[in-house]
């Protein structure tokens, strides 16, 4: 539905009315949702726009937009109904019921195809529950074995029983919206994180998790349904910090005896009395500062402003599945929090201007010294490049097929030209048909290749690009780690020099969106040397280009090779950049 450029009719603004509507809707439309997670997926301090938008195929839909990433998404020809984008089924999975595919199948799904039976990953034997009890056109998602983070959004082809009946064969998902298609590419969107894997594998065995005791806050009412592992040890080293910070509290020397018998602290901590959820979030607020102060503060970052402390810091080292907010502590604000720090000697702040900054933090202090942190600090994503790299590669077509069949492979399959020559080269001496550099051909090869009939021989060089020519050429463009194919020849990224009233030049950039460039921000970063630049559309060019005031072929240039990497053989009209003067 989204895999090719689609174009805005109009982007505005929700009101404070319009946004109270839409949370109504999404709370009618899901009903596991509650108000505040609700609250949560559309803040307030954010803003809510809505895009409506007509597709490639000429479907008419509507977009809900916060902060600029794609939440929701209505479809006309689908009344009545709001789906989730997976942004947001990162962020609460069980909305819909998952279907499980390997992530080898994933690159297929970016290119436009559905989800077929054959992909699914079921648990155990196929029965009539293996796939849930849907009605026709349900909305669903799709994940993976490895991780159950969404990949994307689709409606059932079929009811339940009916993909039963299909016995592992036919479509099972209609895929609308898919990871690396033009939804996602609209402002910038989180990377997909890693959930684990799917659910129906972690029921064959009780989970650790179920083990221990769920510690959550009264505010929120209910445990996390899927809460991790790590998740509840970090939630009980808070409390276990809570138990001993109250007798910190309790004592002038700030300090606790290291000989107490760890018994006694069992003990304690079953007798104490249940938090209330003002003290919790004093105890929660502590522990992190304390914790940022110990572990992620060095001396060359002193001085720093309180607000990055907070926000940098202090936040950064929140334990997994909780989270902080001063207003629901007893300080309310972070100045009166930082203030209780300072007369207790942790730290040293100054007021410049009416702004607060760090000055000073005593490493040495008993509170930073007896804190002990045990709970895993997450491993950070690895960082995606969003350079694209374009890859020459080669779509198996029919006249093919025979040939690479035996191999494994089906029409339709891309693979690269070092691939396709080790396999036509094993066909060959299996069937024996090489003799040195000559290629003998069987009545087979001669139709593929389409020969003359007196001809008998080839060399195997020719033989292998003829062999390649009957094959569709492809161009495989990755940008953050999604890959998209492009059929045929590759267009290079075109840079022309036009004159407009007045004699001025400008500098016109097309062609961008092939190698996953989004305009917008191209054109701000072409705005950095003081012209101004705007999208607009240029009659006998199919796809939108990027106009700047004045000759920047030279900077257009720099910055398509440096920042975004474009090898300079996918770059035309360097010719147009202006002669320098001798």
């Amino acid at each position: 539905m989204f895999i090719k450029p689609f174009k805005v009719k109009s982007n505005t603004q929700l009101k404070s009315s319009e946004r109270k509507k839409l949370c109504e809707e999404i709370l009618k439309a899901f009903p596991s949702l509650t108000e505040e997670q609700v609250q949560t997926l559309l803040p307030k301090k954010e803003a809510i726009s809505t895009l409506k938008i007509v597709t490639h195929s000429g479907q008419l839909s509507r977009l809900y937009c916060v902060a600029k990433v794609p939440m929701f998404f209505e479809l006309d020809i689908i009344e009545s109904q709001l789906f989730p984008t997976i942004f947001t089924l990162w962020h609460h999975p069980s909305l819909l019921y998952a279907f499980t595919t390997r992530q080898a199948v994933v690159p297929k799904l970016t290119s436009g195809a559905d989800l077929m039976l054959p992909g699914l990953v079921l648990e155990g034997p196929a029965t009539l529950y293996s796939f849930g009890k849907l009605e026709k056109k349900a909305p669903v998602y799709v994940n993976t074995e490895e991780n159950k983070a969404a990949v994307a959004v689709g409606v059932t082809a079929h009811n339940s029983e009916d993909l039963y009946m299909c016995a592992g064969r036919g479509k099972c998902v209609e895929i609308l919206h898919v990871i690396g298609d033009m939804l996602c590419q609209l402002g910038k969107p989180p990377i997909r994180p890693n959930l684990g894997p799917p659910i129906t594998k972690e029921k064959k065995e009780p989970s650790a998790e179920s083990k221990l005791p769920d510690v959550v806050s009264e505010t929120e009412g209910t445990v996390q349904e899927h809460k991790s592992l790590s998740d509840t040890v970090g939630a009980l080293d808070v409390n276990d910090y809570l138990l001993e910070s109250k007798a910190v509290y309790d004592t002038e020397a700030g300090s606790i005896d290291p000989a107490e018998d760890a018994t006694q602290n069992l003990q304690a901590e079953e007798s104490a009395p249940a938090l209330d959820p003002v003290q919790e979030m004093d105890a929660l607020l502590e522990y992190c500062f304390l914790k940022a102060c110990k572990t992620t503060i060095k001396k060359g970052d002193l001085p720093m402003l309180s607000s990055n402390f907070f926000k940098n810091h202090l936040m950064a080292v929140c334990p997994q599945g909780q989270s902080i907010d001063v207003k629901k502590s007893s300080f309310k604000k972070l100045s009166v929090f930082l203030a209780s720090m300072k007369a207790k000697g942790v730290i040293d702040t100054s007021v410049l201007k009416g702004v607060e900054s760090l000055i000073f933090i005593k490493a040495d202090h008993p509170l930073i010294k007896q804190l002990v942190v045990t709970e895993e600090t997450p491993r950070p994503e690895p960082a995606v490049s969003n350079a694209p790299i374009v890859s020459e590669c080669y779509r198996v077509t029919a006249d093919v097929l025979p040939v690479l069949s035996k191999f494994g492979h089906e029409k339709g399959d891309v693979l690269t030209r070092a691939e396709v020559r080790k396999f036509f080269t094993e066909y060959v001496k299996k069937e024996n048909l090489q003799d040195g550099k000559i290629l003998n051909l069987n009545p087979q090869l001669a139709g593929i290749l389409r020969t003359k009939e007196h001809q008998i021989t080839l060399t195997m060089e020719d033989g292998i690009n003829k062999f390649i020519g009957r094959m569709t050429h492809t161009h495989a463009i990755t940008v953050g780690g999604t890959k998209l194919l492009h059929s045929g020849r590759l267009e290079p990224i075109d840079i022309t020099v036009a004159t407009r009233s007045g004699n001025k030049k400008v500098t016109l950039i097309n062609n961008l969106e092939t190698f996953g460039i989004k305009l917008e921000e191209f054109s701000k970063e072409c705005q950095g040397i003081g012209a101004s630049a705007t999208i607009t559309d240029v009659p006998g060019k199919k796809t939108p280009s990027v106009l700047v005031q004045g000759n920047q072929v030279l900077y257009v240039y720099k910055l398509l090779t440096g920042k975004y990497q474009i090898n300079k053989n996918y770059i035309r009209g360097l010719e147009y950049a202006p002669k320098q003067r001798k």
